[in-house]
């Protein structure tokens, strides 16, 4: 459960947000590892997105310590699941095939991250799945070519998670390393 780590992680006090605890740091040689500080006064808009089958405890946590501080966001989860979310917006999207709300909601994503300057926060929840959640068609690809692909790499010829990820990564935009 995800939502325990997060929440140790985030925490407000005397209008900064504290991010990180001792528990998961990794000191750099000498230098001892210290929390990320961000004096909330100084901060224009806190955005929350992602995609994943277990990303809805993640946003709980940062829901729960950020709550009306977050000026937009965008979640993907499977659809099926119950939506336990207040603040953050959330998508019920097909896994683990992508379908239209996969690539409608994975566009939001890139439309916020897009509108994300100096001096915003943007914190990206990612677990497994997320790769059919947030599937948006890079150019020139659509809907129908990432299912008929994603169908032969899971049931057609029983590709590896890496091998399948190597070929998705090259199909899609929203998925980690796109912004």
């Amino acid at each position: 459960d995800s939502y325990q780590n997060v929440r140790k992680m985030l925490r407000i006090e005397n209008d900064k947000l504290f991010i990180g605890h001792p528990d998961f740091f990794q000191p750099i040689a000498d230098k001892p590892a210290l929390p990320l500080v961000f004096d909330l006064r100084q901060v224009r808009n806190i955005y929350v997105v992602g995609g994943g089958k277990a990303v809805q405890r993640q946003a709980e946590a940062v829901e729960d310590v950020l709550g009306d501080l977050i000026t937009d966001s965008q979640l993907q989860i499977k659809k099926g699941e119950e939506v336990r979310l207040k603040k953050i917006k959330v998508t019920l999207a097909g896994h683990p095939i992508p379908d239209e709300d996969s690539v409608r909601g994975a566009q939001r994503i890139l439309d916020i991250e897009r509108k994300a300057k100096e001096g915003d926060i943007v914190f990206f929840c990612t677990s497994g799945g997320g790769t059919a959640l947030k599937a948006l068609p890079a150019p020139g690809i659509n809907l129908e070519d990432l299912q008929k692909v994603y169908r032969i790499l899971y049931f057609g010829c029983g590709a590896s998670m890496p091998e399948s990820n190597a070929v998705r990564n090259l199909l899609t935009i929203v998925r980690g390393k796109h912004a």
